[in-house]
């Protein structure tokens, strides 16, 4: 898949996650002053890298090398290693690594229905000879029904954001400061964060 539909897919995760907490706390009475849910509840920036993650380290470091785009980053141990890296490196921000989790995950997800090497080095994999150009890639009508179905929904999800008045820059000052993590998030969401 391309950049649209991994980012597009991995928001809308966490807004339909974000949405169905919210559902569960009026349902057990908690008094929510707004109906306000959202991608607040995870950093935004992290979870656009963490969608974006394996790709940018495949095609980047691995192409040239194996010719191919899924390679270390898409297995199981590479994300194991990974996810522990991050949530070693931001363990007091939970917004930062649920997010970036939740979007590589989200990725891998996104990128089951091809070649994937998931125990990789641990199996011996071989790669497909022949690679699509992106011209062929784009022929095939999953992929390019996937990206526009992804742009769609970050084009709904920045109407959401413009409707709740969330702009790029507090959602980065919120990354930077101490946040409650994704569960803890729609127990305080009628609050001011």
């Amino acid at each position: 898949m391309f950049p649209f539909a991994h980012v597009g897919y991995a928001f809308l995760a966490v807004e339909i996650t974000s949405i169905f907490l919210c559902f569960i706390n009026k349902l057990r009475k908690f008094e929510l002053k707004t109906n306000i849910w959202s991608i607040r509840c995870v950093s935004f920036y992290a979870l656009l890298i963490g969608s974006l993650g394996p790709d940018i380290i495949d095609k980047a470091i691995s192409f040239p090398i194996t010719g191919h785009g899924r390679y270390i980053a898409h297995s199981i141990l590479f994300a194991l290693g990974i996810f522990i890296a991050i949530m070693a490196l931001f363990r007091k921000n939970k917004r930062i690594w649920i997010g970036f989790i939740v979007g590589w995950l989200m990725h891998l997800i996104l990128d089951v229905g091809g070649f994937m090497p998931w125990l990789f080095p641990f199996v011996s994999y071989d790669f497909p000879v022949r690679i699509l150009t992106y011209l062929e890639m784009f022929q095939q009508s999953s992929v390019y029904l996937n990206e526009i179905i992804g742009a769609l929904i970050l084009v709904l999800i920045v109407i959401l954001y413009l409707r709740r008045k969330l702009s790029f820059k507090v959602l980065l000052k919120e990354d930077l400061s101490k946040q409650p993590s994704f569960l803890q998030y729609t127990d305080r969401i009628g609050k001011d964060i």
